[in-house]
């Protein structure tokens, strides 16, 4: 990780994700991209100008200006930000676009080679498939890269120790072995493992391969632990509460893991409830 994306709306939200944007790149040696994303619709072709009323065209340039005066302003309370959390080491460039969100993300994790992708999160008008509203659901659905998104109700603290919740599938091998590196590399605690069996059978399951799954993971420093709990999210807070951890890793599946997580109750209270920063890999 040599590049972060730090995606911000200027919110009490984004900016307690901030802190943690500068704290992940001072360990790791990281530049942060600030990135404010102006949603404005414009015709694409000179057909479509025409028929765009003046109204309208007036209303996105007045949206734009106001928007551009208003983004001096906040880059001024991150860098104060930055000095009230003595990370003014951290080097960091102020990015500001308009255009549709999702395509203006994937332009510059592509043209600055981003490692990582950080936004704060609000756990409101969450529908099924969605883990934190719109923008970040389609984030976690679409990116290729880790995205560290920052729940609303968390309150910083130093990102140090990591909980990394697995199935012992083979196809985890590569996200724990880097994941496990990159901790070790930034001086950081042991990557702690959680899997989270369903019942007693599932877990004596669990256990025969074990042993098969910790010999392809490259680094010794990391732990494994198989703990038995109907509800899965009940199981991963358990041992939180236990395991000092200051971030949750997921690795998102669309067929499996993510489906046990992606219950009405625990979407809820993850949403709205969760205090701990989550770092999502997606692993097709």
């Amino acid at each position: 990780m040599e590049k972060i994306l730090f995606l911000t709306d200027f919110s009490e939200v984004a900016d307690n994700a901030f802190i943690y944007a500068l704290s992940v790149a001072e360990k790791i040696n990281a530049e942060i991209h600030i990135l404010h994303i102006v949603h404005i619709i414009e015709a694409k072709d000179t057909d479509e100008q025409m028929r765009v009323h003046p109204l309208a065209t007036f209303y996105n340039k007045q949206l734009e200006t106001d928007e551009w005066s208003g983004f001096k302003t906040e880059a001024k309370k991150l860098e104060k930000i930055a000095q009230d959390n003595h990370k003014m080491n951290v080097p960091v460039e102020f990015h500001f676009e308009k255009g549709y969100f999702q395509e203006v993300v994937d332009d510059y994790i592509e043209e600055l080679d981003i490692d990582v992708v950080v936004m704060g999160t609000w756990g409101a008008n969450t529908v099924d498939k969605k883990l934190f509203g719109s923008h970040t659901g389609n984030l976690i659905n679409h990116l290729e890269i880790p995205l560290f998104a920052i729940p609303e109700q968390t309150v910083f603290s130093e990102v140090r120790n990591f909980t990394l919740a697995v199935t012992l599938n083979e196809n985890e091998y590569k996200i724990v072995n880097r994941l496990a590196g990159r901790l070790q590399k930034a001086g950081g605690d042991h990557l702690k493992c959680v899997y989270v069996a369903e019942n007693q059978k599932e877990a004596l399951k669990a256990e025969a391969k074990k042993e098969m799954w910790k010999s392809n993971i490259n680094s010794a420093e990391i732990s494994l632990e198989i703990i038995i709990n109907s509800d899965v999210i009940d199981g991963l807070n358990d041992f939180m509460s236990s395991n000092s951890t200051d971030v949750l890793c997921v690795i998102h599946r669309h067929k499996s893991f993510l489906q046990r997580l992606l219950i009405t109750n625990y979407t809820k209270h993850l949403l709205q409830y969760s205090k701990t920063a989550l770092l999502i890999y997606n692993n097709e």
